[in-house]
């Protein structure tokens, strides 16, 4: 799975009926995520997304699949993802990835 992948089906999820199977299907499909893809994904506009959703608000409308609020997040599936896929960012940045050259001098 890519993580193009579990996003479409995060969103698929999302579209389901709100019941506890669909909470269900939220908590199970946050458990696999692909974290052994973030290293080599290149594609900045979909770890930004994937930031976005991973987040909440207000970085992207609630989805089911966002961080839980300060003081929960340190157990929470979402925050190791999170650091790993904003390290994976600011790397792509630095290298010039994206569109945004690292600062010359």
């Amino acid at each position: 799975m890519t993580i193009a992948d579990w996003l479409a089906m995060a969103f698929e999820i999302r579209r389901r009926r709100i019941s506890a199977a669909r909470y269900a299907a939220e908590a199970r499909h946050m458990r696999v995520f692909p974290v052994d893809e973030i290293d080599v994904e290149m594609d900045m506009q979909l770890l930004d997304h994937v930031l976005a959703v991973l987040k909440g608000p207000p970085h992207h409308y609630a989805t089911g699949f966002e961080r839980p609020h300060r003081g929960a997040r340190g157990a929470a599936p979402q925050t190791p993802i999170i650091v790993a896929l904003s390290n994976r960012v600011t790397r792509l940045r630095a290298a010039g990835v994206g569109g945004n050259l690292p600062p010359s001098g």
